[in-house]
């Protein structure tokens, strides 16, 4: 029986989608303090200074996740669990299928085909919100390029823990 495959995040898939909102931030507070010291009204400066406030939060809720060392996602003979996603063991009994889509520049997701309905842990989690659509009930949607591992290898992993699995294109 083939060992456990443990996924953790990878500290390149978080930290550089942070850059963005540390400029943004960055941006918007230079912007500030330009308006306090050009003497601009103090409620447009309060706005801006708390754009740059969040955007700066955002960027480190963002980062933060690089420093995470937690087992992210688990692929083993018995299933697959993503703890993203409500942590909960799907069996690969109920597995149909599976589908690499990958967008650019390394954007990955799996998207497994289910025979029924996901558990409500699964269904419910912000990674599946195309479950609460009148379509694609079934569908397990599990973002993958944050994570230290390609999705081909994924792939490959699921062929091995679950031969019946069918994989599409």
């Amino acid at each position: 029986m083939p060992a456990p495959l443990e996924i953790r995040n990878s500290p390149s898939g978080k930290i550089l989608p942070a850059v963005g909102p540390f400029l943004l931030g960055g941006i918007f507070g230079f912007g500030a303090l330009q308006g306090v010291a050009s003497g601009a009204g103090g409620g447009h400066v309060l706005v801006i200074a708390l754009l740059s406030a969040a955007c700066l939060g955002l960027g480190a809720s963002i980062a933060r996740g690089a420093f995470d060392t937690s087992v992210k996602v688990t692929l083993n003979s018995q299933g697959f669990r993503d703890a993203r996603a409500g942590d909960v063991l799907v069996p690969w009994s109920k597995v149909r299928s599976l589908r690499l889509a990958t967008g650019g520049k390394g954007a990955a997701m799996l998207n497994f085909e289910l025979t029924e309905e996901p558990p409500d842990a699964i269904r419910y989690s912000s990674a599946n919100a195309f479950g609460l659509m009148p379509f694609g009930k079934t569908i397990v949607h599990m973002e993958i390029s944050s994570l230290d591992v390609h999705g081909q290898d994924m792939v490959d992993a699921v062929k091995i823990f679950a031969p019946h699995v069918a994989v599409r294109r």
